[in-house]
């Protein structure tokens, strides 16, 4: 694969050759494995983590803007807020060390993959970070990703990064820890995944080599506390010490080459004026009413789970369930988008049997095979989300009765109508002569 000629920053290329005589075995082992991930993921689905906004803002002016993309670590398991994951060490460490402040924001989520990442960031404006940090593997080295695929795709990623930021942007690049090290994964098919890992950290450091402005560092296994299997803040504050080691010379020089303070992270801005009230209740569990139309959905229609979506630009936003859907995910890659551009309800009776949707990376990790949707609408007409059904195992198309469902919907769409904002009407001009007195 060769590099286009715009990606900055890239000094050679090469192409990886892998072993070729384990092949077999990994086709053997790979649908075992993510089978294991999933029911990891599954009992660990109530496990604290972080629900609210993935940005830690410096509250002083000049600040360094780094981030931070990827997954495992970074997913914050174990702590309710960024500022106790690593996005707000991250912040405190590059300012101990450079002496300015910094802002930082998180960009990914456990359900994020090396083939997703690239929709993850969707439309975000990469031009105005300072330096951009990468952690990502640790589902792809636990569900064995093929180790050409992570290869493409990785090398994809790091072209994107360097073509869509500022010549010149630093990178740091962090290899993963020992698999092992992470509490569920310290079993016998652990030992699999972590030999994974190490190649995959190996085809990573090959590819970083090629890129002038890239750094390259494992992350070191981590010291667990007693108590907080899947992560505590100290363990947080140590990986983001080491990352800011490997960041604050770059930031400096940053600042060298350019003295000129750089301008304050773009606040998330939400074309439906209810959006951001809904994300925010949705750190909490979400409306009360919401909550209770899903725990019925789920309870009628026997289903895994059932939610409410709301799609905003690029991105879908989960108003429920938060503790096991993801707080938000790209857009092109649900299947709430469908009933959005169609305007009309959906069912997908099996998404690997479905062209639409066999392959997505999204789909293919939380594992919710089955969908049925209906669209919810704003008072003016305008089709903002959907409420929606998901089970891991396929069902008929006839499962779901869709009267019943476009029942629950409308009640739904009522309460997400209650937030909706009505711009304030400015104040009649007064006619010319009442303004003269006359």
């Amino acid at each position: 694969m060769s590099c286009p000629p715009h990606a900055a920053g890239i000094t050679r290329v090469r192409h990886l050759e892998f072993p070729k005589g384990d092949t077999n075995m990994y086709e053997f082992l790979r649908p075992i494995m993510r089978a294991w991930y999933a029911t990891e993921i599954a009992a660990g689905g109530s496990s604290p983590k972080p629900l609210d906004a993935p940005t830690v803002t410096a509250t002083q002016p000049g600040a360094d803007n780094v981030l931070l993309i990827g997954n495992g670590p970074l997913h914050g398991w174990g702590v309710l807020t960024h500022r106790l994951a690593i996005t707000g060490h991250l912040a405190n460490e590059c300012r101990a060390e450079t002496g300015r402040p910094c802002s930082v924001h998180y960009i990914g989520d456990e359900a994020m993959t090396i083939a997703s990442t690239r929709a993850w960031i969707g439309d975000h404006n990469l031009a105005q970070y300072d330096a951009v940090v990468v952690v990502l593997g640790m589902n792809d080295a636990v569900r064995l990703t093929p180790l050409k695929k992570w290869e493409e795709d990785y090398r994809a990623l790091l072209e994107y990064l360097t073509e869509k930021t500022n010549v010149g942007t630093p990178m740091v690049v962090a290899g993963l820890q020992p698999v092992r090290s992470v509490t569920p994964y310290n079993k016998a098919l652990g030992n699999v995944a972590e030999f994974h890992a190490g190649r995959m950290n190996k085809v990573v450091e090959d590819i970083t080599s090629d890129f002038s402005a890239i750094t390259y560092f494992r992350l070191p296994e981590p010291v667990m506390d007693p108590g907080m299997p899947l992560g505590s803040t100290s363990v947080y504050r140590s990986w983001a010490s080491d990352i800011a080691t490997h960041l604050s010379l770059a930031l400096d020089t940053v600042r060298a080459l350019n003295p000129t303070p750089p301008k304050p992270l773009v606040e998330t801005e939400y074309a439906w004026s209810g959006t951001k009230t809904l994300i925010d209740q949705a750190a909490t569990g979400g409306s009360d009413e919401l909550q209770r139309l899903a725990a019925l959905a789920q309870d009628t229609f026997a289903v895994d789970l059932a939610g409410v979506s709301l799609i905003d630009g690029d991105r879908v936003w989960f108003a429920v369930n938060t503790h096991v859907l993801p707080k938000s995910a790209p857009a092109e890659l649900v299947y709430c988008n469908a009933v959005v551009q169609q305007q009309a309800p959906l069912v997908v009776p099996d998404a690997q049997k479905d062209p639409r949707f066999k392959g997505n990376a999204f789909i293919d990790i939380t594992g919710m095979d089955f969908y049925a949707g209906h669209p919810l609408t704003s008072t003016t007409g305008e089709t903002i989300g959907t409420f929606c059904l998901y089970n891991s195992s396929p069902k008929a198309d006839t499962a779901v009765s869709m009267e019943a469902l476009q029942i629950l919907a409308m009640q739904a769409e009522t309460e997400l109508r209650r937030y909706e904002t009505t711009p304030a009407t400015p104040d009649p001009v007064a006619p010319e002569h009442s303004l003269l007195g006359l």
